[in-house]
């Protein structure tokens, strides 16, 4: 198939510009649209002491109202471009540039900020309302690529539930951040090796089996290899203090043209520009799944 075809097929996506929850500026600097950070707003660290004994759906509801309402680091206000070379369905190459944020979401100041777990119902809410996505497994394995440094994961062994708890999230956070300091790194700064990455994938649709889970993926090493092979395991109240989010903005170029990344996700060509999986996405989101009905948190 000819790229004239491609162009055909995403053409009507591209008339239209979407303005929800995200400001383009200009091709090269797209930022999102939040309310600035209030100056009274909690910090980081405090936002742990104050949800560390919660359950996890008030937990959960906090987690939203703080970053909905702006209260983030600076880092994550201005997306970073990358782009790679990948073949469609019929194995024509294309140029393909996604818009991502630099680091995962968080939760506070620039001086005082946790990158924040959360599930994936509380996820996507979050990134519909900036019209953003999550990404693939192939788009996590493309952001590792394209980083500007790594650091190596830092795990911790499971003791009891602590690994699923807010304090948890912190002394991983502040590990984190002692390791970009020793190699000379700062926030905002495209970096691989923090976390596993909550994945949009086509086990989301596959409701036989594992129907309201999460799917996580990546945590990559240095070399590019990485711990997590994509994995539904876990019910979708379950979150760790290894899981991250990580935002991307909708409107993606393919070949210089602009379309809607869950459109081409879809899309029986297009999808393999996005997607290692086989078969088109029939539903590249969370939205649509509940609570899974075992929760007891």
């Amino acid at each position: 198939m000819t790229k004239r075809t491609v162009f055909q097929i995403i053409a009507p996506v591209i008339t239209v510009f979407f303005m929800i929850g995200c400001n383009k500026t200009d091709t090269s600097r797209i930022e999102i649209r939040l309310a600035e950070r209030s100056a009274d707003a909690i910090s980081g660290s405090d936002f742990i002491k104050l949800t560390d004994t919660l359950g996890f759906e008030q937990r959960e509801e906090l987690i939203a109202d703080e970053i909905l309402s702006g209260n983030i680091p600076g880092m994550l206000r201005t997306f970073r471009t990358i782009e790679y070379d990948a073949p469609d369905a019929e194995g024509t190459l294309h140029k393909v540039e996604l818009n991502i944020l630099p680091d995962y979401l968080a939760i506070g100041s620039d001086s005082d900020f946790v990158r924040m777990p959360m599930g994936p119902l509380t996820a996507q809410r979050i990134a519909d309302s900036l019209y953003c996505s999550m990404p693939t497994a192939m788009i996590v394995d493309k952001i590792a690529a394209a980083s500007e440094g790594a650091i190596e994961p830092f795990p911790f062994r499971p003791l009891g539930d602590r690994n699923t708890r807010p304090v948890t999230f912190e002394d991983s956070n502040n590990a984190i951040n002692a390791l970009y300091k020793a190699k000379g790194y700062s926030p905002g700064q495209l970096i691989s090796g923090l976390k596993k990455d909550v994945i949009i994938t086509n086990k989301i649709a596959d409701d036989t089996s594992r129907s309201n889970h999460v799917t996580i993926y990546g945590w990559h090493y240095p070399d590019g290899s990485r711990i997590q092979p994509s994995n539904n395991v876990h019910v979708n109240y379950y979150v760790d203090y290894s899981h991250g989010i990580r935002l991307i903005y909708r409107t993606i170029k393919i070949d210089g043209v602009e379309c809607d990344i869950k459109q081409a996700l879809k899309d029986p060509l297009l999808y393999k520009l996005l997607s290692d999986e086989e078969g088109p996405m029939s539903r590249p989101t969370y939205s649509g799944d509940t609570l899974h009905p075992s929760v007891t948190l």
